[in-house]
């Protein structure tokens, strides 16, 4: 027999800043913050309550390229 020493940790968090759909940070009045982009984990509300291993793979592809396309964009 083998015995580890085993203690609960943090596996991941909910929550994060919130973007629209053109990956903006959207600010507590719910306006979209000029210039300032966000994408993958940083960002919540797109999981819910929990997160399944392997979900944010979609997020950041696609909210990765939004983002980049809207900062050229924005940058114009």
């Amino acid at each position: 027999y083998y015995a580890i020493k085993v203690a609960p940790g943090v596996h991941h968090t909910m929550g994060g800043v919130e973007i629209n759909t053109n990956a903006e940070v959207i600010n507590t009045e719910g306006n979209a913050i000029p210039g300032l982009f966000a994408a993958g984990e940083v960002t919540g509300g797109i999981h819910g309550g929990n997160r399944i291993g392997g979900n944010a793979v979609a997020d950041i592809v696609v909210f990765g390229r939004i983002a980049a396309a809207s900062a050229i964009k924005y940058l114009k």
